[in-house]
């Protein structure tokens, strides 16, 4: 459940707004209120809150919210019960004067509360400190105890659902517009964010189902590309899509391995060579993956799916691009890749990306000075 709770002085606006909502609202549960108008119990309100004048901020406003498919599930008194609940730990007592609120004109079902800080004895029972944090940790707390979803395992899954998603996008397409229309047909919304020094510099996702128009001028939706993954970054995004521009041209007019690589190096990029098994000199070896990367490249640690001192594999980055290696192998390149259909795999990129760093350990890679040198030897023994 998403939620949010804050200590302030209030007027008579806040009443009215809780309990009006473009004529949806519904008040749930009030305590300690003669009234059953918000302008009258703000009057209330306000005279229990003179009776600690040190105490300035006497009023904690909030809401709780859950997603739409679990919220509409909700009873009124079920959602009212978690809310007294989490107010209960966070010092609220049957003292305090307070009024519950279900809203219904958004997209996702929620309830707003106003509580008085100052009980009817004039004791301050709720603490200020920390108080967003305190009341999130008392919902989380309430709905494990309910069996429910807390908003940071809805957000876990949700990120997990964009990384699978943005992965494979990053895959598939070849640049930032590909991305994001790749982006959207899966359902998400992406954001570009640029600078003048570095071009683009940030995304954010948003997932277009949970996008809630009602609220998005108070509340940034989606996440920023460093919450979803800290191994992923825009940086490493933009050197896959250079990478595959680079493959794609050094192919061109290249019909063996030899010309493939000397046209990737004069683009500035190495390569090396990852065999099936052991390699064994003047043998054919069969070619498993090309691991690229760009000649003095800044890029110094292990990301999403740069591997230091390895570079990119080829397989990895592009399952199109994959298919050079067969290519390869048959001692071949075609010249237009757009031919080649898209293998398909059932790996996530995560289990590939795992898999390929554990082949790093028992690495079979051949430079291509060493690969040069066997050809001499070879030549020499006939």
């Amino acid at each position: 459940m998403n939620n949010s709770a804050t200590t302030r002085a209030i007027s008579k606006i806040a009443l009215e707004y809780n309990g009006n909502d473009k004529g949806t609202a519904e008040m749930i549960s009030s305590n300690c209120l003669l009234s059953s108008t918000p302008e009258g119990q703000y009057s209330e309100m306000k005279t229990v809150s003179e009776r600690n004048p040190n105490v300035k901020k006497w009023a904690l406003t909030g809401y709780i919210s859950q997603p739409d498919e679990i919220g509409r599930k909700l009873k009124d008194e079920e959602f009212a019960e978690i809310a007294t609940k989490a107010l209960d730990k966070i010092g609220v007592t049957n003292k305090n004067q307070y009024r519950l609120d279900i809203h219904n004109s958004t997209k996702h079902k929620h309830i707003h509360f106003v509580v008085n800080r100052i009980d009817i004895s004039g004791k301050c029972t709720v603490k200020s400190h920390d108080i967003g944090k305190r009341f999130g940790d008392a919902v989380r707390e309430v709905c494990k105890e309910r069996g429910l979803l807390t908003d940071i395992e809805i957000g876990i899954q949700k990120k997990a659902e964009m990384l699978k998603s943005l992965t494979e996008a990053i895959r598939s397409e070849n640049n930032f517009d590909g991305l994001i229309s790749e982006m959207k047909k899966k359902g998400f919304e992406v954001q570009l964010s640029s600078n003048v020094k570095d071009g683009i510099s940030g995304m954010r996702i948003l997932m277009e189902k949970n996008k809630n128009f009602q609220t998005e001028r108070i509340y940034k939706a989606g996440y920023k590309l460093s919450e979803i993954s800290n191994q992923l970054k825009i940086s490493e995004i933009k050197s896959v899509f250079e990478m595959k521009k680079a493959v794609r041209e050094a192919q061109k007019n290249a019909d063996n391995l030899k010309v493939f690589r000397e046209n990737l190096q004069q683009k500035g990029f190495s390569v090396k060579i990852q065999y099936k098994g052991e390699y064994k000199a003047g043998q054919k070896n069969e070619i498993q993956d090309l691991w690229i990367n760009k000649v003095n490249s800044s890029q110094e640690k292990n990301g999403f799916f740069f591997r230091k001192n390895f570079g990119f594999s080829l397989s990895a980055i592009d399952s199109d691009l994959g298919n050079l290696v067969k290519l390869l192998n048959q001692g071949n390149i075609n010249n237009e890749v757009s031919t080649h259909s898209k293998s398909e795999t059932n790996e996530s990129l995560i289990e590939i990306a795992g898999g390929l760093l554990g082949d790093l350990l028992n690495p079979t890679y051949v430079s291509q000075e060493e690969d040069e040198l066997w050809k001499k030897k070879r030549k020499l023994r006939r």
